[in-house]
């Protein structure tokens, strides 16, 4: 009887290790892809912790890519834009680009291009602009036809303080999933081991009588 016992609450603790091995592996799932875009909808805006911003978007067979520093106010801005086929990602060089920024007012400023040595790749060069949320427009003509991809909410502002510390922030993000890491490599531990006990527990125990 208290063999028994010890087997339903050593059943019970691999129960509860199981729930916890199971909370920990979403809550680090949930550390590693959090703030990210799944979905396929385009055009998309991405910044990464070093403030570079990248917008996207498939105009077509095509794909068009710009990247450029967080806009500061009345401060000059040089930026890069990528056009590759969609499918293959190959650089596309048969295309005359067009940048050109927007404010709210509906004033509309255009971007200087200039070609690059390597195909595919074009310098932008956008003027001080006033503090302000602006729209982009990326326009590609090739093959006699003219594809725009359209990026809002484009913001010139003063980087803040919270945004400084947003490489602390990633920091720290990534310190955690470690830590939550550990946590679920431990649990995996010793719910394996209550396995292993659990099983040769119900295993017939064969006692031999030795004669001398």
């Amino acid at each position: 009887m208290k063999r028994l016992m010890t087997i339903l609450k050593e059943k019970k603790l691999v129960v509860s290790l199981l729930i916890l091995f199971l909370i920990a592996g979403n809550t680090l799932q949930v550390f590693a892809h959090g703030g990210e875009d799944h979905g396929d909808a385009k055009p998309k805006t991405q910044t990464t912790d070093k403030g570079t911003v990248s917008h996207s978007s498939r105009l077509g067979d095509l794909e068009v890519m710009l990247k450029h520093p967080q806009f500061k106010p009345d401060a000059a801005t040089e930026a890069r834009l990528f056009v590759t086929k969609f499918e293959t990602n190959e650089a596309f060089k048969d295309v005359a680009p067009a940048v050109e920024i927007e404010s709210a007012n509906g004033s509309v400023t255009q971007g200087t291009i200039e070609k690059s040595e390597t195909a595919g790749i074009f310098g932008v060069k956008f003027p001080a602009l006033p503090e302000g949320t602006y729209t982009v427009r990326t326009k590609l003509t090739h093959d006699g036809e003219t594809d725009t991809a359209t990026f809002s909410g484009v913001e010139v502002k003063n980087q803040s303080f919270a945004e400084t510390e947003s490489g602390g922030m990633s920091w720290l993000r990534t310190a955690l999933i470690g830590f939550v890491f550990l946590i679920v490599l431990g649990l995996f531990g010793a719910l394996s081991y209550f396995v292993l006990r659990l099983s040769s527990a119900g295993e017939p125990t064969n006692q031999e009588t030795v004669s001398v």
